[in-house]
């Protein structure tokens, strides 16, 4: 009966873990979006006010909402994956 129940743990830590290096690969794909977005942003204020050319604050806009988005969903998987344990555990 013991062994069952480790070989069931097993199963389960084998199961969350991908999904929780799932969500660290989401995060670290977002992390240098969270730099390099500020960066662009600021490049296309310089460029608008010396152009008047709105693409390069068009691109480091989006790239900051995909950035925040990412990092939203990365951290929503990160919290799912440490917590489905507990919930599985305490249903047992």
């Amino acid at each position: 009966m013991v062994m069952l129940e480790m070989q069931l743990t097993i199963i389960l830590l084998k199961k969350n873990k991908p999904t929780l290096f799932s969500a660290f690969k989401r995060l670290a794909v977002a992390l240098p979006l969270l730099f390099i977005a500020p960066i662009v942003i600021t490049i296309g204020f310089k460029a608008l006010k010396k152009d008047g050319d709105f693409l390069l604050l068009i691109i480091g806009l989006l790239l900051g909402i995909i950035a925040i988005m990412i990092t939203a969903f990365g951290l929503i998987k990160v919290s799912r994956s440490l917590f489905e344990k507990d919930r599985e555990h305490d249903q047992n």
